[in-house]
């Protein structure tokens, strides 16, 4: 089993100089510059269970991590741990309530300390056994997040304000990615059949539009005319 650490940070050269450090221990570093990207990589990792995924390390210099950090944690099981150079009583605080299992500064003396102070962290974490959590109720795929029990969505890390109907038919799309869903079966698996009608489904589609328009260079969601819709993630 190979172990990894992940690193969610937009410094490259810095994530360098610590994976040589990192790599001596055993331990391989991956590297991700966005939230919505170091979440779907844990989630993958934790359920390929050929690997092990010990810590996730976030750098708060560098990326707006606070509106996604609870969606991270209920993704993955891994301590996730803050490292910062300035360090903020108020940011900490909610940080942890967030889910974060640390939050602290660099050291000021050495790398190899900051290494071998994440390792007592993580050792002391993984020992009391504090996250079970598995992956549940959050879709990632290219730029798309949906974290249902959130009731979160965001694209490329901008969140999208999503009505209930209009986050049910976005997780509905995620979870069928790629295949053609007829209206009748949106209306069933959105709104259970009633009064709903096909003006309903369009309706919501046209709004969903709206909100993710200017965040990429094309539509997620294709109209299959006469058919219903599917949802893309590349430009087609």
């Amino acid at each position: 089993m190979s172990c990894f650490y992940l690193s969610i940070e937009k410094n490259r050269e810095a994530f360098e100089l610590y994976r040589v450090l990192w790599n001596a221990q055993g331990i391989e570093g991956l590297l991700a510059d966005t939230m919505t990207e170091g979440i779907e990589r844990a989630i993958e990792i934790e359920r390929s269970g050929a690997d092990e995924l010990f810590f996730i390390d976030i750098v708060a210099d560098d990326i707006d991590f606070m509106p996604q950090l609870k969606i991270l944690s209920e993704a993955t099981g891994a301590p996730i741990l803050i490292a910062t150079s300035r360090y903020d009583e108020i940011e900490r605080e909610e940080a942890l309530n967030n889910g974060a299992d640390a939050y602290g500064a660099y050291s000021e003396v050495s790398e190899q300390q900051d290494v071998n102070g994440v390792i007592a962290v993580v050792n002391s974490i993984h020992q009391r056994s504090k996250k079970q959590k598995k992956p549940r109720g959050v879709l990632v795929h290219g730029d798309i997040l949906i974290a249902a029990d959130s009731h979160a969505a965001y694209i490329k890390d901008k969140e999208l304000r999503l009505s209930k109907a209009e986050m049910d038919i976005m997780r509905y799309l995620m979870i069928n990615r790629g295949n053609i869903l007829p209206y009748g079966r949106l209306l069933e698996e959105v709104y259970g059949g009633g009064e709903a009608t096909p003006d309903t489904i369009y309706s919501a589609m046209k709004r969903l539009r709206k909100k993710t328009r200017g965040l990429v260079p094309f539509d997620y969601i294709q109209t299959v005319r006469g058919i219903g819709y599917r949802l893309v993630t590349k430009s087609e």
